[in-house]
């Protein structure tokens, strides 16, 4: 294997591919890259044997072949170069050399041969459908934070999707919190469900640039993976096992009690009264009466606040008690300057929806005890 290539592109591409590097397992071969050059691509692929990344770029290739490299090495070696252009060659069964343009600069590094990697997963279908890039994006910033992060609920540690074959949910919940986004798919396809791993998503996100326009999204049901390919990457996942609860008993679909407020003055509001909140006086107090509310916290070993801002409301006083995090989390990612908190009672759980008929999000926290 022989190929040159430009530094900064390979770099971005080693950095894009990083995150599926194993930094636990006892498998060597698992903090390496899959370095493979053919007729004028190279390719880079790692995985921990629950996330892959795969991604390439066009470049001259003198000869063919393939070679495993310490992963994190070979970015801070390629890091380092300062040359526009560098060489990269498989000099024997164990070694690799890469060398500056102008050969100043030369290193060599330990590496091995493809059959001690895993094998890189086929990209096989039983389902195969398109969603725009940014809407992808925007579902899963709207979803991931309400994730589980208690491994006992192992459905709760992932992103939900479901399909009718035209519409695509994502759902997320850790028992306290849901969130929940709806958007279009790209043409027709079978209907669905997937859970995707937490870990999986986080990636994705980072991956999405914008600039990619579509993301393919393919389910093979019988390996239990899923893959999602854009430009010139693609991310394995396997899919989380389980039955993920149904959600829709979770969204209140009635209220008694609907505010309107704007999303920055109740994000400002909320924010201020963490100043004062502790781990044992966590809860922040929500009492809205006739056109305003009063957001308050009372923390007994520290002090007390409270903050005032305008609503449009014209209901029965009503005082209800959220965890502030989940508040802010939720109001982080409203685009609509307004927004909805539908109630009934102090004891039952709030739900949270932009003004904005063009902003798909629903909240759902539940409520604390003052």
């Amino acid at each position: 294997m022989k190929f040159t290539a430009n530094t900064a592109q390979f770099f971005e591409l080693l950095s894009g591919v990083l995150p599926a590097v194993s930094t636990r397992s006892t498998l060597p071969s698992l903090s390496h890259f899959l370095v493979e050059a053919k007729s004028g691509n190279v390719s880079v692929y790692a995985t921990d044997l629950e996330i892959g990344i795969e991604s390439s770029i066009e470049t001259s290739v003198e000869k063919e072949g393939a070679a495993t490299i310490p992963a994190r090495r070979l970015a801070d070696i390629v890091n380092v170069i300062e040359t526009e252009d560098f060489a990269l060659a498989k000099k024997t069964e164990s070694q690799c050399e890469i060398k500056s343009s102008d050969n100043k600069t030369k290193f060599q590094v330990v590496a091995g041969e493809r059959e001690e990697f895993p094998v890189v997963p086929e990209l096989k279908e039983d389902i195969s459908v398109e969603i725009d890039v940014e809407k992808l994006k925007e579902g899963i910033e709207k979803t991931i934070f309400s994730v589980s992060r208690d491994e006992s609920r192992y459905v709760l540690c992932g992103i939900f999707l479901e399909s009718d074959g035209e519409n695509l949910n994502m759902i997320s919940t850790d028992g306290r919190r849901l969130s929940m986004f709806k958007t279009k798919l790209e043409g027709k396809s079978k209907k669905f469900k997937a859970i995707v791993p937490t870990k999986a998503t986080s990636i994705l996100d980072r991956a999405l640039t914008g600039d990619e326009g579509k993301v393919r999204i393919n389910i093979c049901d019988k390996e239990n993976q899923i893959y999602f390919s854009f430009g010139s990457t693609v991310i394995y996942s396997r899919l989380i096992e389980g039955d993920y609860p149904n959600y829709n008993q979770v969204i209140p679909e009635k209220s008694t009690r609907t505010v309107t407020v704007k999303t920055e003055d109740l994000y400002k509001a909320t924010r201020q009264m963490t100043a004062v909140t502790t781990k044992s006086s966590l809860a922040v107090k929500y009492k809205f009466a006739k056109n305003k509310a009063v957001i308050s916290v009372n923390a007994p070993e520290i002090g007390s606040g409270t903050s005032n801002i305008d609503v449009e409301y014209g209901g029965d006083e009503i005082e209800i008690s959220f965890n502030p995090e989940y508040v802010i989390n939720m109001l982080k990612v409203i685009k609509s300057q307004k927004l909805n908190i539908d109630m009934t009672t102090a004891i039952n759980p709030g739900k949270i929806t932009p003004v904005s008929e063009e902003e798909s999000y629903t909240g759902v926290v539940m409520p604390m005890r003052p």
